[in-house]
This record gives structure tokens, C-alpha cells and sequence, in this order.
């Protein structure tokens, strides 16, 4: 619940510019759209897609998952992560095993092949952290503080209908 103290330090937010929530729109956006790009080409020309290599990474740092586990880890529907793992699994980086005590689950587990899961996932890294060294030290740590902010914002619901509008 926001208080009048909150709405006042929203207000001197946007009072700096009139057009700056177009501009915010209109920025992130373009922002987004660029960085999925660049990333899907980015993962593309190392080997795995960019979310064969999220499933790969969260495997490697997880261990193995059951399938919804993991397509929570990753905010991916159930469709999704099953079109994922497939496809994993027919190159055979990932492989389904059974539960060892629930007969209903079904594991998912990275095989040996994939055994260079964490280097793709470090050239990835590498390459996002070229892409923010246009930034100082200081920005980048800026940057994170206010995506954090926006995202911790989505997470909670905190925007609603009545956010957007006004």
C-alpha cells in the first residue's frame, strides 16, 4: 500500500520531464527487443539457444530437476520446458530418469556430453559483461540497482491497472 509520502516521491519522479514516461516505453523497449537479439545471436553462434543454455546452466548449478522444478526455475511454461528438454535430450545433453522414490517423477539431468555446459554459459557472461563495459564500475552497479527495483516492482504485483494509469 503506498502512503502520501510515496506518491509525492513518484510524482517529483516524473515531474522532471513531461514526456519521459514515453520515453521510458519507448527506451526499455527498444532495449529489450536489441538485447534478445544480440543475446539469441550471440547464444546461437556459441551452440545452444540462449534458453537451451538457461536449461543447461540451471541443470549444471541445480543438479537434476524434475520438470516442474525447473520450468518454475526458469519462469517457462510446462509446454515450454517439454519442447526444451526434447530437443536437449535429442542432442544429448540432457537425459529424463526416473525418481528414485516417487514413480510419478521424472528427472532431468545433464549427460557427460554436456560437460562444457558452464564454459558456454561463461562465454555468454563474458559477452554481456563486453556488452556493459561501455558502463563505469559505478553505472553498472546503478544499472542493476534500478533493474532490481523495477523487477522486485513485477514480482510483487505492485502494478495494476491503476499504476498504468496514472
Amino acid at each position: 500500500m503506498s502512503t502520501a509520502s510515496d506518491q509525492t516521491t513518484e510524482n517529483e519522479r516524473h515531474a522532471d520531464s513531461p514526456n519521459i514516461t514515453g520515453e521510458l516505453v519507448m527506451g526499455m523497449q527498444s532495449f529489450i527487443d536489441a538485447f534478445i537479439r544480440w543475446s539469441k545471436a550471440n547464444a546461437a553462434a556459441a551452440g545452444p539457444s540462449l534458453a537451451r543454455l538457461r536449461v543447461l546452466n540451471t541443470l549444471h548449478c541445480e543438479g537434476p530437476m524434475k520438470m516442474a522444478d525447473l520450468a518454475d526455475a526458469l519462469e517457462v511454461t510446462p509446454r515450454n520446458i517439454t519442447a526444451l528438454v526434447d530437443g536437449l535430450e535429442g542432442e544429448g545433453l540432457v537425459q529424463r530418469s526416473a525418481h528414485p522414490t516417487d514413480r510419478r517423477v521424472t528427472l532431468v539431468e545433464l549427460t557427460d556430453k554436456a560437460n562444457d555446459a558452464e564454459k558456454l554459459f561463461a562465454a555468454h557472461q563474458d559477452s554481456v559483461a563486453g556488452l556493459c563495459s561501455v558502463m563505469t564500475a559505478d553505472e553498472q552497479r546503478e544499472y542493476l540497482r534500478l533493474t532490481r527495483l523495477l523487477e522486485d516492482r513485477l514480482r510483487e504485483g505492485q502494478v495494476d491497472s491503476q499504476t498504468l494509469a496514472s
